[in-house]
């Protein structure tokens, strides 16, 4: 694949929180974190590829697993 455009967009952050304090007001954890971040490394960004004429893509995945198996997030988790 070649990239043509990789960048971020100007107030990604702000318009994630915008966008997820109206679907989700409930998820506290989520807004919390976006809050804390204030753009340093969460956003939105845009990226524009094109795929090479000669690529081999792979088999379609047919199924997804429907079970929902938890896992720890870090490794000091249980």
């Amino acid at each position: 694949m070649d990239i043509e455009i990789a960048d971020t967009m100007p107030d990604g952050c702000q318009l994630w929180l915008d966008w997820h304090r109206l679907i989700a007001p409930e998820n506290e954890a989520e807004i919390k974190a976006l809050e804390a971040d204030r753009g340093e490394y969460l956003g939105y960004v845009r990226l524009v590829g094109r795929r090479r004429t000669n690529a081999v893509l792979p088999d379609q995945i047919m199924s997804v697993p429907t079970q929902y198996i938890k896992k720890p997030l870090l490794r000091t988790e249980p």
